[in-house]
């Protein structure tokens, strides 16, 4: 059933990229929800991004970085720590209803977020310390 205009209507699909999955289309474009196809178990072989294959109920672990991202915004950067720990927990969820293409995108983020986040941490430590120099040298060389 095709609506004007050629594209499906939105519903659950089979997935264009891969063999006996569905797919949500919204009728313009591919979510990132995906399910597997009726008569397909959800034990049978599949990729999981940045882990390998998936079956028979073993799944690769993805490292969501939630206890980095809590770290980091406790130590470093409070913004983009919050931000890390969201998308952690992004991670987490999708890793839960088994999206590990999702969870592995979300990681990624987080990730990215969290060394960006102690980065500048130890940016301003560096900063802070060449500023307390400079003064402190500055100061010093002023009392002779």
């Amino acid at each position: 059933m095709q609506q004007q205009g050629g594209s499906p209507p939105p519903g659950w699909h089979p997935d264009p990229q891969v063999p006996g999955q569905l797919r949500w289309w919204d009728g313009t474009a591919w979510s990132d929800q995906t399910a597997p196809a009726a008569g397909q178990s959800a034990a049978q072989p599949s990729y999981a991004a940045g882990g390998g294959y998936v079956a028979g109920g073993q799944t690769a672990s993805i490292d969501t970085w939630l206890w980095q991202s809590i770290l980091a915004t406790l130590l470093c950067c409070l913004p983009l720590g919050i931000v890390a720990i969201v998308f952690s927990s992004q991670a987490q969820s999708a890793m839960n209803t088994g999206n590990y293409a999702l969870a592995a995108d979300k990681a990624k983020q987080a990730k990215n977020f969290t060394l960006i986040s102690v980065g500048l941490g130890v940016l301003a430590v560096v900063l802070y310390i060449v500023v307390v120099v400079v003064i402190g040298a500055s100061v010093g060389f002023s009392e002779f």
